[in-house]
This record gives structure tokens, C-alpha cells and sequence, in this order.
């Protein structure tokens, strides 16, 4: 405003003033009880600002318990506390101040709005620690590309932030009609009397029941979100009991099948035992007998057959140790690895995210979907214990039919085959080695071993290499059932602890 635009409003100020002071001397309605109507409507205005930022400093101290079921909501709500805090101490200060100065009928206009300017000058601080709260919001609440709740409490900051300029606008008005009365004998309704003819006590009016609206605004939000906040830690919490039990199930189901694989295995593992010793003791016992008359091709066949059983202990010694590497490893993976019931957690965050996403509307199909998520834990549990009983199954039948081939077809099949060389020692001297060629020409021990080799390989080592198909499987389906298909959810959440 220009130097002489501000003498001639101080003059009308004056004039004002003067004119005031000559009436009031003489009016029954001016005096230390009365309250320009202006006055009481401020009053009452400020008033409300304060009650709705005391309402949603209620709402954090009572309704919002401390979130236990994860570190993001815990601090969300940490966070939350220190917003309202911080903003219930310094608004509700300032708007006190507003109240108090405009029914104010003994103190000097100079000592009131000098408080009121101080109250206005701790908003700089109150908009930097609310900084630090608005970064937490966007880390814990942030999921599908945005952080909602950061960017509406944002907002309310920023109109907060923008009603107090104005507020402090007006105020430098008001300043600027003080110098020219000071030492004057007016209490602050006096001045407030002068003031509204120009119309600065309205204005004054108009930015505070403006902050009325924002501040209710402010409190329906602070509920919303108190709510939201509480509903998610409580689904967390559910659902997290939920997963718990059903890992558990699913841990007691993969001991039982592993418990389960390693007895079939180890019948396998005892009736191949049984044959090789056997393969053995047949095999000393008819060498020693007659070692002379052994031609090269009889001692050829013996030593292949000693290979054979030397290459099947290996190859059993270490589909043995395979085997054992498989269990643990398909243990750790439906256990704790990148399981279904992992993924399901994972999404359980993303739920209480979009749970607590209640500033800018509900979303509808996330809200709507809380029932099929809630069954998808039993679900997960029924499908990887199909898996482990089939599997059990298969290596049961696996271990019936190997301990029937080693016990029931190749011992009687290199008993029969000793048997027949048997018969050759009682053949004349000089035909003994010619009977002993004859029969070994028909013998060929490593294509029964290499069966029973290659069957032990794939009833146990392939048949257990596949089986984290199924937690592929299972995981496949969670998430084609899950919360990010079925509502186009995508989680960008950066925040751990």
C-alpha cells in the first residue's frame, strides 16, 4: 500500500476513534460488558476451530491404540500422533488467541495482538516437524504408485498453512491501525469497534470460519484415518494368526512326508543291501571253489559283475545323499522359502496399505474382497498337503516295487545263474570250462543292475526334484486369486524394517 493510501486510512482510523470515544462516553451499551455482534461470531468461530482440533486430538489419544501386528503401522501411527500433536499445541494455540482477542474488553489492543502475532509466528516451526511426519506417511502407506494418505495430510497442511498467511495478512492491517492509538484509553473491543468499519474485523471473521470448515475437515479425516488404521492392524493381526496356523499345519505335513520318504527309502536301501551282500557272498564263494578253471571270458563276466555291484553301491551312496539334499531343500521351501503362504503375507502388508487408504474414498473391491482372502490360507494349506500325500504315495509305491526288484527278481535271477554254473562242476574235468563259457556267453548282470540303478533314480531323486512344482503350482494360483489380480493392485511400497 502506498504512504498515502496509509495516512488516509490512519486519518479515518482517527477520525474513527475519536468518533467512538466522544459516543461511548455517553452510551450505556459500550462498556465493559459489551461484545460487538462481529466480536461474538469470531469468538465463536475460534472457538470451533479449537473444538474440532481438540475432537481429532481425542480421536489419536483414545481410539488409536498402538498397532502390534506390523512395524509400518506401528510407525504410521507413531507418525500420526506427532501430526495431530503438533497441530492441536500450535493451531489450537493460535485460534485460543483469536478467540480470546475478539470478546477482549480490558486489555490493550497492542499487548493481544502482539500474543496473537507470536501464536502466528510458531506456525514456520509447526511446518517443519510436520515434514517428518508426511515423509513417514509416504514410506509406510505408499502402494500403487501414490501415498494417498501422505498427499491428502499433505493438503491439509498446505490449506492450514495458507489460511494462517491470510490470518497473519489481516493482522498486519490490524498492526498498522494500532500505531496511530497507542497510549490511547481503548481496551480491545473498543478497537475492534473502530476497526470494523473499514471492514478488517470481517475479514478477520471470514479467514477464521474458513479454518472452521478446514478443521472439521481436518477432524472427520484424523477419524477416518484412526479407523482405517485400527481395522488394518486388526486384519493384519488376524491374518497373520491365520498364516501362522496354516504354516504350521504345512510344516507338520512336510515332516510327516519327509519322516514318511525317509522310511520308504531306507527299506529300498536295506533290501538293496541285502542283495548286494548277497551278490557278494555268491560271487567269493563260487570263485574260490574252482579259480583254475576259470577261462578269460568266465573271469571277465566275474569281474564286470563285481564292477556292477562296486558302481551300484556308488551310485546308491550317492542318490542316497541326493535324496537326503532334497528333503532339506523341499523342506526350507513350503517352510519358510518363496511359498504361497510367504507371497500371502506379503500381500496382507498390501491389504493393510489399502485398508488404511481411507482419505480419498473406500476402495470397494479391496473391501469387498477381505472374504476370499480370508479363505486363501486354508486353501493353500489343502492344496500343498495334496501334493505331499500324493508324493508320499508315489514313493511308497516307488519303494514296494524296487524292494520287489531287487528282492524278488534280481536276487533269485543271480541265484538261478550261480545255480546253472553250479551244475558245470559236475560236468567231466575237461568239460567244466567249456559248460562255464557256454552259460556266461548268455549272462549280462549290468543291464539288471542298470535297472535296478535307473528305477532308485527316478523313484526317489526325479520324483522328489519335482515336487517343488507344486509349491509353483499352488504359488501360481494365490496369485491369480490373490489381491493384486483380482483388484489391480500393485504394490511400490519402500519401506522395511
Amino acid at each position: 500500500m502506498a504512504s498515502g493510501a496509509v495516512k488516509q486510512v490512519i486519518v479515518v482510523f482517527a477520525v474513527l476513534l475519536l468518533h467512538t470515544i466522544g459516543s461511548t462516553e455517553c452510551s450505556p451499551f459500550f462498556g465493559n460488558n459489551y461484545v460487538l455482534p462481529q466480536g461474538t461470531r469470531l469468538a465463536s468461530a475460534a472457538t470451533a476451530v479449537v473444538r474440532n482440533l481438540d475432537a481429532a486430538q481425542v480421536q489419536v489419544r483414545g481410539s488409536l491404540v498402538n498397532p502390534t501386528s506390523s512395524q509400518f503401522l506401528a510407525d504410521g501411527a507413531t507418525a500420526l500422533r506427532e501430526y495431530v500433536g503438533n497441530t492441536t499445541a500450535v493451531m489450537g494455540q493460535l485460534f485460543r488467541e483469536v478467540a480470546q482477542v475478539a470478546v477482549d474488553r480490558t486489555t490493550a489492543p497492542a499487548v493481544v495482538f502482539t500474543r496473537l502475532t507470536l501464536a502466528v509466528q510458531g506456525v514456520t516451526q509447526w511446518n517443519r516437524n510436520l515434514s517428518a511426519s508426511l515423509d513417514v506417511f509416504k514410506q509406510v502407506f505408499n502402494y500403487d504408485a501414490n501415498s494417498n494418505t501422505a498427499d491428502y495430510l499433505e493438503q491439509l497442511r498446505n490449506a492450514f498453512v495458507k489460511n494462517v498467511q491470510d490470518l497473519s495478512e489481516v493482522l498486519g492491517r490490524l498492526g498498522d491501525a494500532i500505531l496511530p492509538v497507542a497510549g490511547e484509553p481503548l481496551n480491545t473491543q473498543q478497537f475492534l469497534q473502530v476497526v470494523s468499519a473499514n471492514g478488517t474485523l470481517q475479514q478477520l471473521l471470514d479467514v477464521v470460519e474458513s479454518t472452521v470448515r478446514l478443521s472439521a475437515d481436518y477432524a472427520a479425516s484424523v477419524t477416518r484415518l484412526v479407523a482405517g488404521v485400527r481395522a488394518a492392524n486388526d486384519f493384519q493381526s488376524r491374518l497373520y494368526s491365520v498364516l501362522r496356523t496354516n504354516q504350521a499345519s504345512i510344516n507338520t505335513n512336510v515332516d510327516r512326508y519327509s519322516a514318511a520318504s525317509n522310511t520308504t527309502f531306507n527299506r529300498f536301501l536295506t533290501a538293496a543291501d541285502a542283495l548286494l551282500t548277497h551278490l557278494k557272498t555268491t560271487n567269493e564263494s563260487f570263485v574260490f571253489r574252482w579259480p583254475l578253471l576259470f577261462s578269460d571270458a568266465v573271469q571277465h563276466k566275474l569281474n564286470l559283475l563285481n564292477h556292477s555291484i562296486d558302481h551300484l553301491t556308488g551310485n546308491l551312496l550317492r542318490r542316497t545323499v541326493t535324496v537326503a539334499q532334497n528333503l532339506v531343500s523341499t523342506s526350507a521351501l513350503f517352510k519358510e522359502g518363496n511359498n504361497p503362504l510367504g507371497y500371502l503375507r506379503e500381500e496382507t502388508d498390501l491389504f493393510a496399505r489399502v485398508m488404511v487408504d481411507v482419505l480419498h474414498g473406500e476402495n470397494f473391491c479391496a473391501t469387498g474382497f477381505v472374504a476370499t482372502f480370508n479363505a486363501l490360507p486354508a486353501q493353500v494349506t489343502t492344496l500343498v498337503a495334496a501334493c505331499l500325500t500324493e508324493q508320499t504315495n508315489l514313493e511308497s509305491q516307488g519303494s514296494s516295487q524296487l524292494v520287489s526288484l531287487a528282492s524278488n527278481f534280481l536276487r533269485p535271477y543271480v541265484t538261478a545263474v550261480y545255480g546253472r554254473l553250479n551244475i558245470c562242476f559236475q560236468q567231466p574235468f575237461d568239460k567244466m570250462t567249456e559248460c562255464l563259457d557256454s552259460i556266461v556267453a548268455t549272462v549280462d548282470f549290468r543291464d539288471k543292475f542298470f535297472l535296478l540303478d535307473l528305477a532308485s533314480q527316478l523313484y526317489f531323486q526325479q520324483v522328489q526334484e519335482e515336487l517343488p512344482s507344486c509349491n509353483d503350482r499352488v504359488l501360481e494360483f494365490v496369485r491369480n486369486s490373490g489381491l493384486r489380480e483380482s483388484c489391480q493392485i500393485t504394490s511400490n511400497a519402500v519401506y522395511t524394517s
